[in-house]
Formats: structure tokens, sequence, C-alpha cells
């Protein structure tokens, strides 16, 4: 599998699942190639989700900027029942909040807590899943 270029614009999803809880961050790309030495990245907002394996969860949602869209802090979500929905929640609290639809994001990256021996980025391919897969014992949600 050949990897894609970054397009040199969009937004990137940042996301770090633990065993309760979903913590995401929206960046923007300046759109500046991804190698120059002067690509950015600005954030635009962050969510947590807390409480998902012992309802109800919590949801929190914070702007960058509070120039548009509707903050949350530590609300009650019921519909939050596993992560899945917990994702589902952030994207329609994303459109809705936020105007921002899903489809405007170019690339979302994970946290993994071991990759074995991989100590970089990498892209997700049917091979380097499956190696991260193999390693998922060592520190199972």
């Amino acid at each position: 599998m050949s990897e894609t270029p970054a397009p040199p614009t969009g937004l990137i999803l940042a996301v770090n699942a633990g065993s309760s809880s979903l913590k995401i961050s929206l960046f923007r790309r300046d759109g500046a190639p991804s190698d120059s030495p002067h690509a950015a990245v600005a954030l635009l907002l962050t969510s947590t989700i807390t409480n998902i394996s012992a309802p109800p969860a919590l949801f929190s949602f914070a702007l960058a900027a509070h120039s548009a869209g509707r903050e949350a802090d530590k609300e009650p979500a019921r519909d939050i029942t596993d992560h899945a929905s917990a994702f589902a929640h952030f994207l329609d609290y994303l459109k809705r909040e936020a105007s921002i639809d899903r489809a405007q994001i170019v690339h979302i990256c994970h946290r993994v807590v071991h990759g074995g021996d991989y100590f970089a980025p990498v892209v997700i391919t049917d091979e380097s899943y499956h190696h991260i897969e193999r390693l998922s014992d060592l520190a199972p949600l």
C-alpha cells in the first residue's frame, strides 16, 4: 500500500482513547507543505468524554477561540454508552455547535500505549494495523 501525500490544508483530529475516556483535539493545517520548515498547525478545539464505563458519561467541549459555537463543561450525556457512541456524540456536537463537518477532517492520529518497534508516527496500513493489534495485550482497553 503506498502512502498518499498529505493535503496542505484541512483538519487534523487527534484522539486518545482510554479505558473509560476519550480525549480529542482538533487542529487546522496552515497550508504550508508538511515538509516545509514553516508548516504549522493551530488548535481549534478540545473535547473530553469521561465516565464512559460508569454512566452517565460526562462531555466537555471547548473552543480555542471563543468566537463561535457553544461550549460544554462536564455535561451528562446519557446517550453515551461506549467509545463508539462517545465518538458519534462528539461528531454530532462538532457539526451542530462548531459548524464543522467531519468531511473537513483530512487526517486522524491516535496515541497507542505501546507500538513495539514503532518509535515514530506511522501511517496505518494493513501491516502496521496488525503489528499494533498483536501488542494490544500490553495495554488492553
